[in-house]
């Protein structure tokens, strides 16, 4: 354990530890957040640690790297005495909870011991704490001097929930955590929730599909977005992992080149759709089952650079077909993507959020902006009219308009200083 880390404590007991979203049990999928959090090692506090110890004997890569070992508990309330590490400080997750990991990240950065509550759930999670009332028993950090002044036979939860009613500890309220997602281009709402029953197991995976659903998208992503959410509750039912969907989609990018450089232009266009679909849904997948990888942050360069591919191969294609500027529009379609990646960045930098997403104005350009899936959106129409070549240049000089826009926006931010968020 990191001096700076605290000692992590996991309570699980079933049925509610195993209860399954999105294909694996609210167990497991605490164990991956705990990982990417930067934690290596938990012990599992249960009054079942055989059956618990089964449950996690099966290979797991996507936790791996958190080292486990168990204690026994008697009893359906959890005794100060059966948590005591001796460390400073101690992180405590009950595993029957649901939680959002930026809940989990701001509870163990607490330095004094601190209750997670949620004064005001939202609305649409209310009937997922149907019993539990607002008598939190989900996580807390506690100080190791805190532990050794309670009645070590005491309730833990019970002592937690008295002292936070009365000030006496801290709370970390979910209601008061920031909820925009730079990554996500979006507000989400951090929450937890008690394991739901099997009648509410739709409301509960809307949680996480949430979270793992991008924000401000293009008018083909808001189409294809439906598509995404039917194949990501397929596979999160299979062994298939997201850097496997990954490999697949590179491979269809690489097919889709041969095609545009070869002519075949409405082959080409049938799996640039299927990959424009495959996209999303690779990511998805990794956010909904917390299976992000570092190899998987790679995986925006092989995206431009199997894009570039595509672009290229089509400008081959047409100055065979006699149209001269093709070399011409190409390097305006990549000169104008630099500029237009210098403009967020330089937003990003002073706002501290993407472009795309300031206002209402930027997310309409989001909507209809040259980007892949609009590209060949044009390029199909084009198709269909009989002239492609003129939707070679029409997403060209589309990409090279959208710059345009960018720049001019990055430029009104940069100048005018703060700006109002929309």
């Amino acid at each position: 354990m990191e001096p700076s880390r605290p000692q992590l404590v996991i309570l699980a007991d079933p049925p509610d530890a195993v209860r399954i979203l999105f294909g694996i049990s609210l167990l497991e999928r605490l164990l991956r957040v705990v990982q990417r959090l930067g934690f290596r090692e938990a012990i599992i506090v249960s009054n079942s640690p055989e059956g618990i110890a089964a449950h996690l004997a099966k290979p797991s890569w996507a936790r791996a790297g958190v080292a486990l070992s168990f204690r026994s508990r008697i009893g359906n309330a959890v005794r100060v005495n059966e948590v005591t590490t001796g460390a400073n400080r101690t992180l405590i997750i009950s595993a029957g909870f649901y939680y959002d990991a930026r809940l989990l990240k701001a509870l163990a950065e607490q330095s004094a011991t601190t209750l997670l509550i949620d004064s005001a759930p939202p609305a649409e999670s209310l009937a997922l704490w149907k019993g539990e009332g607002v008598d939190f028993r989900a996580a807390a950090l506690v100080e190791g001097e805190w532990l050794a002044r309670q009645d070590h036979a005491a309730a833990l939860m019970d002592q937690l929930s008295s002292d936070a009613a009365t000030g006496r500890i801290a709370t970390c309220d979910a209601t008061l955590q920031p909820t925009y997602v730079m990554a996500l281009r979006k507000h989400v709402r951090p929450v937890f929730f008690p394991a739901p029953s099997a009648d509410l197991i739709d409301l509960a995976e809307r949680f996480p599909r949430d979270v793992a659903q991008n924000g401000v998208l293009d008018f083909p992503g808001l189409l294809d977005s439906p598509i995404e959410d039917w194949m990501v509750a397929y596979l999160c039912r299979t062994s298939i992992t997201p850097n496997q969907v990954t490999l697949v989609t590179m491979l269809i990018g690489l097919i889709v080149t041969a095609l545009f450089a070869t002519g075949h232009l409405w082959f080409g266009v049938a799996l640039a759709y299927a990959i424009e679909v495959l996209d999303g849904v690779d990511g998805k997948l990794a956010r909904t089952k917390i299976e992000t990888t570092a190899a998987g942050e790679w995986e925006h360069l092989t995206d431009y650079l199997i894009e570039l591919s595509w672009w290229s191969a089509l400008a081959l294609h047409f100055h065979a077909q006699h149209l001269r500027s093709a070399y011409w529009l190409l390097l305006l379609m990549v000169a104008s993507d630099w500029v237009d990646r210098l403009a967020k960045r330089a937003v990003k930098t002073k706002v501290g959020r993407n472009l795309d997403d300031v206002s209402n104005f930027d997310r309409f350009v989001r909507c209809i902006g040259g980007r892949r899936n609009i590209n060949i959106w044009i390029l199909i129409a084009a198709l269909a009219l009989g002239n492609a070549k003129d939707g070679f240049v029409l997403f060209c000089c589309w990409g090279a308009a959208t710059a345009a826009a960018h720049v001019i926006r990055a430029l009104q931010i940069r100048f005018r200083g703060p700006v109002t968020l929309a």
